[in-house]
């Protein structure tokens, strides 16, 4: 093909339509981008072959999805998986994705190991999960295990214990409808679930010295048993009514004699 005619489009200046004469009329060719435009020394009356004209399409393309990766990384630090998908999204081919993200890392633009440092420490300073889940969602992100295990070792057990601690004392002030230590094993749960190691909760536990505030907890066994009471009266009574209701507060996690002192004050409320 022979390049007749060469216009600059309009929702995008920096890109630039190409033109090959066929039969006396200036036919479309392909689009490029000025950068491209001046590498390949693209002029009009320049002759292309078939291969040339192929082989630009392709670094146009390659350009594209590069640009459209540094758009994308602008905003934060990306994982390669990340970008990706990213460009996936955008209709890039596998060949295409890995010889960009191939050019990013030689320019040292995409880094899993760093993206992974960067990633723990963000989650340290201001999430709420322990290193457990940090991990698995770097695991989602399928950064290298060898990366993560070094990302993980700036997640220090005393910020763990530190963490823990804190999460423990706000679990524990939210409710005093719940016996201390059904609250405390509540807690033991979220932090489990969060993906703090049992030593770091133990060691967060030991920190915080809880003490049980014998108000509070009377005005929740109490409160659990009404509930209890209300729940099983209605198909027992007597001394089966009391085991009932003892057994559940119990399990609720009342000691002894607070549940002692609830069963006597309700029989004799007749």
């Amino acid at each position: 093909m022979i390049i007749s005619k060469i216009t600059t489009q309009k929702k995008a200046k920096n890109r630039y339509n190409i033109f090959e004469e066929k039969q006396g009329s200036d036919l479309y060719a392909f689009s490029i981008h000025e950068d491209l435009l001046v590498r390949f020394e693209i002029r009009k009356g320049l002759e292309l072959t078939n291969d040339r004209v192929e082989e630009i399409k392709q670094q146009d393309a390659l350009y594209k999805y590069y640009t459209l990766s540094l758009n994308f990384l602008s905003y934060r630090m990306r994982a390669k998986s990340e970008i990706f998908k990213y460009l996936e999204q955008k209709e890039a081919t596998e060949d295409e994705i890995k010889t960009v993200l191939n050019r990013l890392e030689e320019e040292k633009l995409v880094d899993d190991l760093a993206f992974a440092q960067a990633f723990v420490r963000t989650k340290v300073s201001t999430a709420s999960g322990g290193p457990n889940k940090v991990r698995q969602e770097l695991k989602q992100k399928q950064i290298p295990e060898e990366f993560i295990e070094q990302a993980i070792s700036n997640y220090s057990f005393e910020d763990e214990v530190d963490k823990a601690h804190k999460l423990l004392q706000k679990k524990l002030n939210s409710s005093n409808r719940k016996s201390f230590q059904e609250q405390l094993n509540g807690a033991k749960q979220t932090l489990m679930q969060k993906g703090y190691s049992f030593e770091a909760i133990q060691a967060a536990i030991d920190t915080l010295e809880p003490e049980v505030d014998e108000e509070e907890e009377w005005q929740a066994v109490v409160y659990q048993g009404e509930k209890a009471w209300r729940k099983y009266e209605r198909k027992h009574e007597g001394y089966t009514l009391q085991q009932k209701v003892k057994a559940s507060l119990y399990q609720k996690g009342f000691n002894g004699d607070l549940i002692k002192q609830f069963i006597e004050e309700k029989v004799a409320e007749g």
